[in-house]
C-alpha cells in the first residue's frame, strides 16, 4: 500500500529523450552499496513510510536544509535508523524522489548535481530487490526542470515525473512524464501540446494546465496502464490515462457532496494507489489563508479500477492521510476552525463511510503519518528554527502516542 502523504519529518543523527522501444532488459549488475558518512546534529527525514509494524523506509536530508539527502531504514518501528548507501560510481547523488514498495524492493530517482543545472538534470533510476544491501542503475537521462516523483509497478514498467524548475531556459517551466517500459533503458517524454515546441521526440499527450490553476500533479499508476492526475483549477481537474500515460482524458467523477459554494476552487491530492483496482484522492474545496484551512474536504474512492467512485465528505480539511488497505486509514485534519497549527486525527475502519476523532487536537500531529499495521504508526515533526525534532509512536491505532529518541547511524 501507497502512503497518501509525502512531506518532510526530521529525527536526530548521531551516528558515522529518448523512445521507449523493445531493447533488452538492463543487467542486473547488483553493484554494492556504499557506505553513508555519518552527520551530528537535526536531520530531517522525508517520503517516510512504514511498509510492516516494524520496518520503514525514508529520506534524510541536513535539518538546515543542506547537503544531499540519503536513504535510512528502520527495523524497530522507529527505534534507530540506518543509513543506506547508493553505488560510488554516482556523482555527487542527490535523492529526488522514491518508490518504497516493500522491506526488499525500492526504486530511487537520483540526480546527479555535478552534472545538472538549474534548468535540465541528469539522473539515473537506482532499484534494490535486496534492502539495498545491492543496487541496479539506469543509463543517464535527461530530465527537463526538476525530477519531482517516480513510480515503478514491476521491474520492467515505471514513471519519472518532472515539474518546473526555477532555470530561465527552454524546457525549465515544462511539466513532463518519462515513461519506460524496459527497466530505464530508454525513456519517452510526454508533455502538454504546448510545450512540445516540435520536438520529434516528445509525444504531445500531457494535458494542460488550468487557466488561473497550478501546474498539473505527479500522476499516480494502478497499472501498467491505467493511471490518474490532478490540480488545482476552478472546477475539479482529474485526468485519466489508459495506455500508460501517452494520452488522458478528463475522468468523470460524482459531484462534490453537499451543498455548492459561490465561485469555489478545487484541488486533487493525497492521490495514492492501494491495489492494482483500489484508488483514493482527496478532493478540497475552498481556500488556504494564513494558518486556517478555510476549506471542506471529501474522499473519492474507486474499487474497479475508475469505472465508478464513491465519495463522502470528510470531518475537517484533510492536510495528510495513510491507509493501510482499502477499509483503514487515519487523516490528519485542520483543528478548530480550520486551525493549521494544531491539528486533530482521525480514524475509518469501514472504508472512509464514518470517521471518529482518535487524538487531539494536538501541535505535534505534522503532515507526516505513516503506519505499518492496524496499530503501529509514526508522526514526526520536523526542527523548525530553534525547535528540535519530535518522533510520536502510537501501538493501539492512534488514540495514545509515546515521544521516541530516534537515532541515525
Amino acid at each position: 500500500m501507497s502512503g497518501l502523504c509525502v512531506t518532510a519529518v526530521a529525527l536526530v543523527s548521531v551516528g558515522c529523450g529518448q523512445s521507449a522501444a523493445s531493447a533488452p532488459s538492463l543487467k542486473q549488475t547488483q553493484t554494492p552499496a556504499t557506505s553513508v558518512p555519518g552527520s551530528s546534529g537535526a536531520l530531517s527525514l522525508a517520503h517516510l513510510r512504514m511498509v510492516n509494524a516494524t520496518t520503514g523506509w525514508a529520506v534524510a536530508v541536513p535539518g538546515d536544509g543542506g547537503g544531499l539527502g540519503h536513504l535510512v531504514r528502520t527495523n524497530d518501528a522507529g527505534g534507530h535508523w540506518r543509513a543506506i548507501g547508493l553505488p560510488s560510481s554516482l556523482n555527487t547523488p542527490n535523492v529526488s524522489a522514491v518508490d518504497f514498495h516493500d522491506e526488499a524492493h525500492v526504486w530511487v530517482l537520483v540526480v546527479l548535481g555535478a552534472e545538472s543545472t538549474a534548468s535540465h538534470e541528469s539522473a539515473v533510476v537506482a532499484s534494490t530487490a535486496d534492502g539495498g544491501a545491492h543496487w541496479d542503475t539506469t543509463p543517464k537521462f535527461a530530465i527537463d526542470g526538476s525530477g519531482s516523483g517516480i513510480q515503478f509497478i514491476d521491474a520492467g514498467h515505471g514513471w519519472v515525473f518532472g515539474t518546473p524548475s526555477a532555470g530561465g531556459a527552454i524546457g525549465a517551466a515544462d511539466t513532463t512524464l518519462y515513461r519506460t517500459t524496459d527497466g530505464g533503458a530508454h525513456w519517452l517524454a510526454i508533455k502538454p501540446a504546448s510545450e512540445v515546441r516540435g520536438d520529434p521526440a516528445v509525444v504531445p499527450g500531457l494535458p494542460e494546465a488550468c487557466p488561473m490553476g497550478g501546474p498539473i500533479g505527479q500522476p499516480t499508476f494502478a497499472d501498467v496502464q491505467t493511471g490518474w492526475l490532478g490540480a488545482f483549477c476552478a472546477r475539479p481537474f482529474l485526468y485519466v490515462t489508459h495506455d500508460g500515460g501517452r494520452t488522458w482524458s478528463p475522468q468523470n467523477i460524482p459531484a462534490f457532496p453537499g451543498p455548492g459554494s459561490p465561485a469555489p476552487l478545487y484541488n486533487v491530492d493525497s492521490l495514492a494507489r492501494l491495489s492494482g483496482t483500489d484508488v483514493v484522492f482527496v478532493l478540497h474545496r475552498g481556500v488556504t489563508t494564513g494558518a486556517n484551512a478555510l476549506q471542506e474536504s471529501a474522499i473519492y474512492l474507486t474499487r474497479d479500477a475508475g469505472g465508478s467512485w464513491t465519495t463522502r465528505r470528510l470531518p475537517a480539511a484533510e492536510l495528510a492521510a495513510d491507509f493501510v488497505d482499502p477499509m483503514h486509514g487515519w487523516m490528519i485534519g485542520a483543528g478548530p476552525g480550520g486551525d493549521t497549527g494544531v491539528r486533530s486525527l482521525y480514524v475509518t475502519a469501514d472504508g472512509w463511510r464514518t470517521w471518529r476523532l482518535a487524538n487531539g487536537p494536538a501541535e505535534f500531529f505534522a503532515r507526516e503519518v505513516s503506519f505499518g499495521d492496524l496499530s503501529t504508526g509514526l508522526v514526526a515533526v520536523p526542527a523548525i528554527r530553534d525547535q528540535l525534532p519530535e518522533l510520536h509512536r502510537t501501538t493501539d491505532g492512534g488514540f495514545t502516542w509515546a515521544r521516541i529518541a530516534t537515532v541515525v547511524s
